[in-house]
């Protein structure tokens, strides 16, 4: 599943006030630890984040030790587990790196995802149980969980997801330009499971942030330090790759500027791609609205960016400019050629139509009708 759909399953228990303990595994830097902290600040809750692999066994299970009269003995919990009087109502209770840690530690937490209870301590009615972890074949420490630990989890496999991490973390964030547009354009960079030839520097999510963060200091990729801290975050092959795009890019056609008609389409097929892929990341701003929800300025900017991909001259990448629309808003960008009513676009679609996914079984062209 993707990281969103796992995002969905939490929130499906906060909201029916579910108590089932959730496990997510999935590959390093995918983001599933800033994920449950997106959700804690979502709903207001305190996320309390335990990183078993750090952890011992005493400091998971607390103590025991004798009461006063030495006749019993008492319990002591650990003080990193929830308290309703210190940390609220409403808890996340994160148990990351549970497939890293030693299975005594794994022991130690057995009792509390079970039971939620730990001697005499008992989780607040409030906390919900969160555990994350690392597949077998992700390329780390990896220590199976016992069998009845795993039976109590509802357990869930998180793979890479570009265009969720594009519009629910990279664009919200503040992920630099050149980062999405390279992702964008080679989406299955975002992770590369295997390693490269040093063993360690492999890309992830998690990776490219920290590249996002070197541009924005620094965006010159020809200066030495940038480039060898490039490769050091994202791996050789794929950080070479990455600096070639940034140099094209400096010199590709500005996508405001064609938009406004400042400046003219490039002739050769590599800077027609890349103005292509700039001019419908554009049109980010349409995902996940309805039209009516669309403003009169965004309006007219989406005719606008329509209108620029109409002005290509090469209709083949007209064809893939308006696929990529239409993937992002298809009801928004539907309405908007209806209300444009161009001769010259009706032709256009009314002959791409079956490549451009328009077409119904049922007429030749479905734009003006069908969703």
């Amino acid at each position: 599943m993707t990281i969103k759909e796992f995002q969905q399953c939490i929130e499906f228990n906060i909201e029916h006030n579910i108590k089932h303990a959730v496990l997510g595994l999935g590959a390093p830097g995918v983001g599933k630890s800033e994920l449950v902290r997106q959700i804690g600040r979502k709903y207001g809750f305190k996320v309390i984040d335990i990183r078993l692999a750090q952890m011992s066994e005493v400091e998971i299970g607390g103590l025991i030790y004798p009461n006063e009269s030495r006749t019993k003995t008492v319990w002591l919990a650990p003080e990193i587990l929830p308290d309703e009087k210190r940390d609220g109502k409403h808890t996340l209770l994160l148990l990351d790196e549970i497939t890293s840690c030693p299975r005594r530690v794994q022991v130690a937490a057995y009792q509390l995802i079970l039971d939620r209870r730990i001697g005499q301590y008992q989780l607040p009615e409030g906390t919900f149980v969160i555990a994350l972890g690392n597949r077998e074949d992700d390329d780390g420490v990896y220590i199976q969980l016992a069998g009845p630990l795993a039976d109590r989890f509802e357990i869930h496999y998180i793979e890479p997801d570009f265009e969720g991490w594009k519009n629910d973390y990279a664009l919200k964030n503040n992920v630099h330009p050149l980062v999405v547009g390279y992702l964008t354009f080679k989406p299955q960079a975002l992770h590369t499971q295997s390693a490269d030839e040093e063993g360690m520097r492999f890309a992830t999510p998690r990776s490219w942030v920290r590249v996002s963060d070197i541009l924005h200091f620094d965006s010159d990729v020809q200066n030495p330090v940038v480039r060898n801290k490039i490769i050091g975050n994202v791996g050789s092959a794929e950080g070479v790759q990455f600096v070639e795009y940034c140099k094209k890019q400096r010199d590709a056609v500005n996508a405001d500027a064609f938009i406004s008609g400042r400046a003219m389409a490039p002739l050769s097929a590599d800077k027609l791609s890349l103005l292509t892929n700039s001019i419908v990341a554009r049109a980010d701003f349409i995902m996940r609205k309805g039209e009516e929800e669309l403003s009169k300025a965004e309006r007219e900017r989406l005719r606008d960016i329509i209108d620029a991909l109409f002005r290509l001259p090469v209709s083949e990448y007209t064809v893939i400019g308006v696929k990529g629309l239409l993937a992002k808003n298809r009801a928004a960008v539907k309405q908007t050629f209806i209300q444009m009513d161009s001769r010259h676009i009706r032709k256009f679609l009314s002959q791409y139509s079956e490549a451009l996914g328009l077409t119904n079984g049922r007429n030749k062209m479905a734009m003006w009708g069908d969703k």
